[in-house]
């Protein structure tokens, strides 16, 4: 008898994808208002439910026969359906799901693979999910159903969460929800109504279908259907409120086994008349078989992809395949249709199932491929472009002291160097592309969609490096002009914008601090040493002489300090102090070509640290770097072939060293109080 009940299914099953398919009935016709059906016709099937007895299918079928209400009966490998006139579709569970596979078994395997190839994917321009959200969209969402974990052995669903969880673009906003035992209820239907809150989507469930029967036979293809398990179980108290609950969410594509909710593609075309900007996964079998699912999507996506199974699929190969392409979509950048077509092909076609009847006796040899239905951009899952700090080669961290070129608050704009990495494309296709960079410092743009490649001028402001694999590029922006003046010990907001065409670009933009100028100099010569102290706060400079005993200052107006003895402190823009001054430094340094909007000539030497940058010297032919590059701790270079310019982790200028003297510079904190003062000045004669 046994072996009667399953060639008899499998009649039904391979009938259902004979014929030419007709899709233009998949998603119409079967289904009704909530509001509109009647208590009592919704009781019936319930009633039918809790009384038909498992036997073989030929028995249910007729008799489900004989009920005058019964409007269609479908019959496929797990499941079969019957619809009362004016009621839903109830379901009637053949045989218990596998906790190994997501679904059905035995899937259409009499059809030749070329049949059921994955959709042919399209070069579409690319797009970021969430792109609609403008400067929030790097805070990204993603939601994971898993009604079956307390099911599934290892199940798929981990893969988004472990590898999305810590993401910057999803740390703390992947909503994981699971079913950890049979009897949880942790999901509901407002999770399944709940995508457009998301950017990414992905439910590990079951999944099946059943072909309408009339008479005795498969009535046609057209009239299969494909469902998938909510994991949403209720009690048969509690179906009155069920109901009630449905006809509120005023949903539609639900149908009903005796205990649990399953859905039918028309749930997600009534529930969401389009989604836009996102990356939709659905893990479970037989998905693909009828088309209604790929179908459906296809009219609500408006940028976007989802991905599924075409038939029977284990839980193993399917926690494989979605491993390689979240790695592709995360560590390569690709979009999700590259990553897709960048994985393994034994990822993802032609994967076997059953393959021998030695295995499972009342089994045939199954092959799945996972499709996908896509609708306008590809898109990356994460944005495809960050910030990286030179120091750590790690992406820049929220609120770091970024190494800023330039004294603060002197009323000139400071400089930078910024270096990211840019990923999802070869350099090569990043140039055929023609795509390029914008950013902007506080709002204002200081690079204007500036193409990086191909790095064909050793002697320019850009530096291209290969990253971590062939889909990254690490490119340095050297001495870029913010175009202002930055405030000390205050946040400035850095944006990037990867454009990867005039629409559409990859972002990311993160706060960090400017920190302080003040610093410590120590000028060290054979003859001994001058201590220098700089509060960027009031522009304020303190000059101690220990060996003579003797202290100068200086303030933004441009006046010096000194104590004359029996006058007291006086205070002096005399230019007869230029000499003086320079004479008290070892190194010979070109004071008279550094330009000062304000203060004295003391104050051109901390002005050193704001005008000896990195990025000058790089252009300067009398220098030659020696050491330094992304990742090392300092960047040192030989000027003139006599000084020694040495810069720390942070880009700073640390020291300038020449025959046994030195000037080296401490970034501390300083608080300087200039002295009350009288004016000196040379009596006038007339």
């Amino acid at each position: 008898m046994r072996h009667l009940i399953l060639l008899l299914v499998s009649f039904f099953l391979f009938s259902c994808n004979d014929g030419k398919k007709d899709n233009s009935d998949i998603i119409t016709g079967i289904l009704e208002d909530f509001s509109k059906m009647p208590d009592s016709v919704i009781q019936k099937g319930f009633a039918i439910l809790d009384t038909m007895q498992l036997k073989p299918v030929h028995e249910m079928v007729k008799e489900l026969r004989q009920i005058l209400e019964l409007q269609e009966i479908g019959v496929g490998d797990k499941l079969l359906s019957f619809r009362l006139k004016n009621g839903p579709t109830m379901l009637i569970k053949l045989k218990e799901f596998s906790s190994l596979i997501k679904g059905g078994t035995t899937a259409s395997a009499a059809i030749p693979p070329i049949m059921i190839l994955n959709n042919k994917q399209e070069d579409n321009a690319s797009n970021v999910v969430g792109a609609q959200r403008g400067e929030n969209r790097q805070n990204k969402k993603a939601l994971v159903l898993a009604p079956y974990k307390w099911e599934f052995t290892n199940d798929d669903a981990n893969v988004p969460y472990s590898k999305l969880k810590n993401h910057r673009n999803y740390k703390g906003n992947v909503n994981y929800k699971s079913n950890n035992t049979e009897a949880s209820q942790n999901i509901t239907i407002d999770d399944y109504l709940s995508f457009n809150d998301y950017d990414m989507v992905y439910l590990s469930s079951h999944g099946s279908k059943t072909c309408n029967m009339k008479g005795d036979a498969i009535e046609s293809s057209s009239n299969c259907h494909s469902y998938i398990s909510s994991g949403i179980k209720f009690k048969k108290k509690d179906r009155p409120q069920l109901i009630e609950l449905i006809k509120t969410k005023n949903v539609r594509g639900i149908a009903f086994e005796a205990d649990e909710i399953s859905f039918i593609p028309k749930f997600f075309s009534d529930a969401y008349p389009e989604l836009n900007n996102k990356l939709i996964i659905f893990s479970a079998c037989q998905l693909g078989q009828e088309g209604d699912i790929g179908l459906t999507f296809n009219n609500i996506l408006q940028n976007g992809q989802l991905f599924y199974w075409q038939n029977t699929i284990a839980v193993i190969d399917a926690f494989k395949a979605f491993d390689s392409m979240y790695d592709r979509m995360l560590q390569y950048g690709e979009t999700a249709p590259t990553a897709f077509k960048n994985m393994p092909d034994k990822l993802k076609n032609n994967i076997p199932y059953f393959k021998s009847e030695k295995e499972r006796g009342d089994s045939i040899e199954v092959y799945n491929y996972l499709k996908t239905a896509a609708k306008g951009n590809a898109m990356h899952l994460i944005e495809p472009i960050s910030f990286i700090d030179e120091k750590t080669k790690k992406e820049l961290q929220e609120s770091t002291v970024y190494p800023f070129e330039g004294i603060l608050e002197d009323d000139q704009p400071e400089e930078a160097s910024f270096t990211l990495e840019f990923l999802g494309y070869t350099a090569q296709e990043i140039e055929d592309k023609g795509m390029s960079l914008s950013l902007k410092v506080d709002g204002n743009a200081v690079l204007d969609h500036i193409s990086f490649v191909p790095d064909t001028d050793p002697y320019d402001n850009i530096e291209v490096k290969a990253g971590k694999n062939e889909k990254t590029t690490l490119v340095t922006f050297k001495g870029v002009n913010l175009k202002k003046d930055l405030k000390k010990n205050s946040s400035v907001k850095l944006e990037a914008l990867f454009h990867f065409s005039e629409e559409n670009y990859g972002y990311q933009s993160i706060n960090v601090s400017t920190g302080s100028s003040d610093m410590r100099i120590v000028m060290k010569s054979p003859d001994g040493s001058i201590n220098m102290f700089f509060d960027a706060d009031n522009y304020a400079l303190k000059m101690t002489h220990p060996a003579e005993n003797q202290t100068l200052y200086s303030d933004e107006e441009g006046y010096i300090y000194m104590n004359i003895p029996g006058k007291g402190w006086m205070k002096t823009k005399l230019l007869q102090m230029f000499g003086a001054i320079t004479k008290l430094v070892p190194i010979d340094m070109d004071f008279a070509g550094l330009k000062m909007n304000k203060g004295s000539v003391m104050h051109k030497i901390p002005g050193f640290a704001a005008e000896v940058t990195i990025s000058m010297l790089e252009k300067e032919p009398k220098a030659k770097k020696i050491s330094g590059g992304i990742g090392s701790e300092k960047s040192i270079f030989i000027y003139d072939g006599r000084l020694t310019i040495t810069f720390d982790n942070q880009k700073r200028l640390e020291s300038l060293v020449e025959n046994g003297a030195d000037i080296h510079y401490y970034y501390e904190q300083q608080q300087i109080i200039v002295p009350n003062a009288q004016i000196f000045s040379l009596p006038s004669f007339n």
